[in-house]
């Protein structure tokens, strides 16, 4: 077809967030990082070095959405959905549980599903969404993807998902577009959506009911996006929230917490001297200072050192086996290791700061006066250099 030339396309290195003009802020203390539902803007990757059932309520207690990863049992994760909780699935056990009228499930809560596949292009997902909505309307609610073209936003608004994952190739775990060429720099793909959601919001139709006529959107109700890949740090989900995403998908910076679900070994002697078999959810009050990690066992203090996780893409050797018990396909996921850098609790509670000064900056007091006013602009190469510290 030819090579596109008449565009560039940024990622979230090559921009920056303009201040107001005059901003009316006196303390970011007036600034409100949460949603309508008093969380912050972010949802955790569905991996199984993120999170599982030992620390789901964890990160729900800490105001970030959790979702229960495809390697947990499947009738865990349907247990899950069917109490307001979000859980994954493939497109198969979506196909088997919720597309299924002889197997109805209870509706007393809004059901919770997340199809959780590499590829949200694929026509079986708007087969499957549509199966769904059939049975059970609006008390089921759907997040698809993960899409790397704008204009796949539309078609899934018109099947009435709920959620949209944005960003294809771009995660710390994933090889996909070093192998396949397939990507779009996050920075322009979030704000593409976001440029088409609000044209979609615009659109209004003519609706007449007994003789009475009004315009009426044609949309009342448009997919949330959710930036998902390349976040490496709090500035990326700021900048991601500034050009319009509704929340943030975070994988390998929540692997670095100290209470997620990645495996974790210590370097210390110290450490080393302990009874064989005892993990880090045996020791107790851990925490850090300048030296590394120290903790408690049989109430003696303890040196731990550096810690370290294990971190990998579900696409990966290690994620394919931990989902299927075998690799059967090749891997476009690889294995790191990860220091581990902070507790959640503090991670989440600097993030809740560095937002609010954000939106002091930008003049702002809630996150969706944010996402409508914050200014991005683009640095030359030289700029980037000179604020990456």
């Amino acid at each position: 077809m030819g090579l596109i030339k008449n565009e560039i396309f940024y990622t979230y290195n090559d921009i920056t967030i303009l201040p107001s003009i005059v901003s009316n802020i006196e303390h970011r203390s007036e600034c409100i990082p949460l949603d309508e539902n008093g969380m912050l803007p972010l949802f955790t990757a569905p991996m199984d070095t993120v999170i599982g059932e030992n620390n789901f309520e964890k990160f729900t207690e800490e105001m970030i959405y959790a979702i229960l990863p495809r390697t947990v049992d499947l009738s865990k994760r349907v247990e899950f959905s069917v109490k307001g909780r979000w859980a994954a699935y493939s497109l198969k056990e979506f196909e088997e549980i919720f597309c299924n009228e002889n197997n109805r499930l209870d509706e007393s809560k809004r059901i919770y599903a997340l199809i959780d596949v590499a590829n949200g292009h694929m026509r079986k997902i708007f087969d499957l969404v549509r199966a769904s909505r059939n049975i059970y309307g609006d008390n089921i609610i759907i997040m698809v993807g993960n899409i790397a073209n704008p204009q796949a936003y539309e078609e899934y608004a018109n099947m009435g998902v709920n959620f949209i994952r944005c960003g294809i190739g771009s995660g710390n775990g994933c090889l996909s577009t070093s192998n396949t060429g397939i990507h779009m720099p996050m920075a322009s793909l979030i704000d593409k959506v976001a440029e088409l959601k609000k044209y979609l919001s615009s659109i209004k139709i003519k609706r007449c009911v007994d003789g009475k006529c009004e315009c009426k959107p044609k949309y009342p109700r448009l997919p949330k996006i959710v930036a998902d890949g390349g976040i490496r740090n709090y500035s990326d989900i700021i900048k991601a929230l500034a050009l319009g995403a509704d929340y943030v998908m975070v994988g390998s910076v929540f692997a670095r917490m100290l209470e997620s679900a990645a495996f974790k070994t210590c370097n210390s002697e110290e450490w080393y001297k302990l009874p064989l078999g005892i993990s880090i959810n045996d020791i107790s009050d851990v925490h850090r200072d300048i030296n590394g990690w120290y903790g408690k066992y049989n109430n003696k203090s303890i040196f731990l050192g550096d810690i370290k996780a294990t971190f990998y893409g579900m696409a990966s050797r290690e994620g394919q086996i931990a989902l299927n018990g075998e690799k059967f396909k090749t891997s476009e996921g690889i294995k790191k290791t990860l220091s581990v850098d902070y507790t959640m609790h503090t991670w989440c509670e600097n993030f809740a700061d560095y937002l609010r000064s954000a939106m002091s900056y930008v003049g702002v007091n809630t996150l969706d006066e944010f996402r409508k006013n914050a200014v991005t602009i683009v640095n030359s190469q030289n700029a980037v250099a000179a604020v990456n510290k």
